[in-house]
């Protein structure tokens, strides 16, 4: 079985109410490299950070973060 890759609209939905990754990072209480690494799609977040991020952003965490249904097998 592969393991499933996680996408993200991080970014997308962070310039929309143009906020800075700093911004975003102080209200998901994550570092602003975090969000970097996330929008690079260079680290998949927990589900605790996914979730925090999301309500900082005020979207619902499924509009965020999916996974594509392709990669999982």
């Amino acid at each position: 079985m592969n393991k499933p890759i996680v996408y993200n609209n991080v970014k997308k939905f962070r310039l929309l109410v143009d906020m800075t990754q700093q911004e975003l990072a102080d209200k998901a209480f994550v570092h602003r490299q975090t969000i970097v690494s996330i929008e690079n799609k260079s680290y998949a977040p927990s589900i605790v950070v996914a979730y925090a991020i999301s309500i900082a952003l005020e979207k619902d965490i499924k509009e965020v973060f999916y996974i594509d249904e392709g990669s999982v097998s």
